[in-house]
Order: C-alpha cells, then sequence, then structure tokens
C-alpha cells in the first residue's frame, strides 16, 4: 500500500468495511515510519468511529460493523490476557457492553480535563483501541495475580509524554470496570506530588540540586522527594480493604513550588483502593547502581539516592515506559505541557527560557546516563510505548517483564 492510496482512504466517505483492510499488517506494516503513522491512525478513526457511536448508542450493528469491531488490531493486541481466544476483555459483546457503561465517565472526565483546549472531540476510537484494553487487562491481571489485594501499575516517560493523562483515565475507567466493595477503588496520582517543600529543598542547592538560575526551581530527580511519606502511602492503600479511613497523600502545588497548606495541603483518599496508578518520569529506572563510580557532585547525589527508590519499583505489579524522544523533542513537549496547564488553571509557570535551563538541569545535568539513566531496563518494562508529535500513542509492544 502506498502513502497514496492512505490519503485517498483518508478522504473518502467512512466505511466500516475498511477497518479491517486498515488495520492488517500489510498496512501496518507499509506505513511504518515517518509521518505515515499517523495518518493512518487518523484514517483509521475516520471509518472506525462510526461505528462506535452506532454501538454506544445501541443500534443495530451490521456485519461489516462487528467485523470492524472483531479485527485483529496491533494496537490492542499486546493487551490480550487469554493468546486463546485474543480477546480484550472477551467477546465482542462484552467488549460493546463495557465500552457502553465506560463512555459516559470517560467523555465527561475528558472534557473536564481539557476544559479550555478547543473544540477537540473525545478520542473514541482511543477509548476502544487503547485505553479500555489496557483497564480491561489491569482488571483481569489483578484477579489472577492480586485479588483482594493493591495492584500497582508505574508509568515511565520524559516531562510532557502522557503519563498523567493515561494514568488518569485508566483511573476512570477502572471505576467502572472494577467492584468498589470487593475490589476497590481506583486512584491515580504523580509523583510529583511527593515533592520535598520549597524549604526542605533549599539546603539541597549546595549538594548539586541547584539549575542555577533565579525562578527555576531545583525539584525533579532522585532526592528531591518525601519517599517515607510515599512509602507509607502505599502501606495504607495496601491495608485500606481492612482498615478503612482516610489517607493522607501529598498534594502539591507546582505554581508556588511548594507543598501547599490550609484545605488543600493533602489529597484525601478514602475507601478501599484497589489500583494505584503511579506516574513518574523515572520510574522502574534501575536502582541496582555503584554511586562510587561517579566523581563527587550531583549524578552521585542522584545514584545514592536513586538506590532508595527500589522498594517503591518493587512494588509495582507492571509498568509502562513511554519511548524516549529527543533533548530538542522533550524541551518541547514541556512547553506544551505548560500550555496545557495554563489553560487548565489561568496562569503560566515557567518561561520559555526556564523551562530549557530546568530541563537541562533535570535531564543532562542529573544523570551519567552510563551509571544511572531514567529510562528502565527492558526486563522492568511490561509495555513500551511509542508515540508520534501529536501525543498520541501510534505503537504498543510487550517489554520483558513477565505476567
Amino acid at each position: 500500500m502506498t502513502t497514496a492510496q492512505l490519503v485517498r482512504w483518508s478522504r473518502s466517505a467512512p466505511d466500516a468495511a475498511a477497518v479491517r483492510f486498515l488495520l492488517s499488517a500489510q498496512v501496518t506494516t507499509a506505513a511504518s515510519g515517518g509521518p505515515v503513522p499517523r495518518l493512518l491512525r487518523s484514517t483509521v478513526d475516520r471509518h472506525l468511529t462510526p461505528v462506535l457511536h452506532r454501538a454506544i448508542a445501541g443500534e443495530h450493528l451490521g456485519a461489516a460493523d462487528i467485523d470492524a469491531l472483531t479485527a485483529p488490531d496491533p494496537l490492542t493486541e499486546p493487551f490480550t490476557v487469554d493468546p486463546g481466544t485474543g480477546a480484550v476483555p472477551g467477546p465482542v459483546d462484552e467488549r460493546i457492553e463495557a465500552l457502553r457503561r465506560a463512555y459516559g465517565p470517560f467523555a465527561d472526565w475528558w472534557r473536564q480535563y481539557f476544559a479550555g483546549h478547543g473544540d477537540d472531540p473525545v478520542p473514541l476510537t482511543d477509548l476502544w483501541r487503547l485505553y479500555l484494553p489496557f483497564a480491561c487487562w489491569i482488571a483481569a491481571v489483578k484477579r489472577r495475580s492480586r485479588p483482594g489485594e493493591l495492584f500497582v501499575v508505574g508509568f515511565n516517560g520524559s516531562p510532557g509524554s502522557g503519563k498523567t493523562v493515561l494514568s488518569n483515565a485508566l483511573a476512570v475507567l477502572l471505576d467502572v470496570l472494577l467492584d468498589p466493595v470487593t475490589e476497590g477503588r481506583a486512584v491515580a496520582r504523580s509523583g510529583d506530588d511527593w515533592y520535598l517543600s520549597r524549604a526542605e529543598r533549599e539546603p539541597m542547592r549546595a549538594l548539586g540540586y541547584d539549575p542555577g538560575i533565579p525562578g527555576v526551581t531545583n525539584r525533579s530527580g532522585p532526592g528531591t522527594h518525601d519517599l517515607a511519606w510515599l512509602r507509607r502511602n502505599l502501606a495504607e492503600m495496601a491495608d485500606s480493604g481492612s482498615a478503612g479511613g482516610v489517607i493522607r497523600m501529598g498534594n502539591f502545588d507546582k505554581r508556588a513550588d511548594d507543598q501547599p497548606t490550609g484545605a488543600d495541603r493533602y489529597f484525601e483518599v478514602r475507601g478501599r483502593v484497589g489500583v494505584f496508578l503511579f506516574d513518574l518520569w523515572f520510574a522502574g529506572a534501575e536502582t541496582d547502581v555503584d554511586p562510587a563510580l561517579l566523581p563527587d557532585g550531583l549524578r552521585r547525589r542522584v545514584a545514592e539516592q536513586l538506590r532508595q527508590w527500589r522498594p517503591v519499583f518493587d512494588r509495582m505489579d507492571a509498568l509502562w515506559s513511554f519511548a524516549w524522544p529527543s533533548f530538542a523533542q522533550m524541551v518541547s513537549d514541556r512547553e506544551a505541557q505548560e500550555v496545557l496547564v495554563a489553560r487548565r488553571r489561568g496562569t503560566r509557570g515557567m518561561s520559555a527560557e526556564q523551562i530549557r535551563a530546568f530541563m537541562t538541569y533535570m535531564i543532562e545535568r542529573t544523570w551519567d546516563w552510563r551509571t544511572t539513566s531514567p529510562v528502565p531496563p527492558d526486563h522492568a518494562v511490561t509495555f513500551r510505548a511509542e508515540r508520534d508529535t501529536n501525543h498520541r500513542i501510534i505503537a504498543v509492544q510487550r517489554g520483558g517483564r513477565a505476567w
């Protein structure tokens, strides 16, 4: 299949019969590389979205519709729990029912989260092909490996890669799929929420934790988090099924660069927690490192602190990792993230110059990249994902971690 043919498909009237062909190995293989995966993704959207709307509305689905919904999908396949059936989460009627139940809560969350971000529609095909299959995978593996216990999923990726959006979307869906009484609710939080206060981080500048530019925060890497608080919260969530009560988690305010006071001091969780979705930009990084291999300075301090994260990383039952882009792309992603925050909160944080200084400190000065790295080793990764420049996930592969 040529790019010209794909362009014609992208402009043709929606046709359910086109979906199976567009998702075939013949097309996905030919469409790899360059801007073509993005075009293929949008073309699949064009032909699959009307089918999904009919399914959600409970309308009659014809043979072509059912064929589109059951077509082998390379984006969904990695989440297959039962290789014998190849279904996620089960027969097509069960998948459609899960879609109908999940669509309302997901759409409400999406519109609220991206309020003021233009007229972008709810990503219905992403819900069907990615978010819902991944949520169903988590629910199925939790029921198999940790029934009645806390299941922890980590999310690794460079700043602005989409970790928080993905983890929060999954929390919404898991609250639909899980029984809140017997299995518990899902909680999505970022490692950012457990940053040390500004006063606690200030003395660390003398140890190298200093970007060197006024107005640029020194938070980010290992050593700038309240690990004792995080580990206490993990233990409280694991015990929430029997103990109940209120769990007080961190609720860091990035605008103030500090832990808040007053009513916003904590993010409070009540009731049983069944799944914890934890995004941290260096989640799952190799902790078995030797600080003595590094000269005295920031990188040695980071290596020393990185080893303290091992109990947290060991508690993860699964790890999602976004492919790490170039430094220039990371800066661009971080700038886009700043714009999104400004639209949601009405105020902008760092300037473009400050973002570049912060990213240089965060990525290049903090890590040795030989002895230490924020990128997790393959044996720790359950799923690896690639995304396009619009932050849409275009490919998912299984990592080397057994499950």
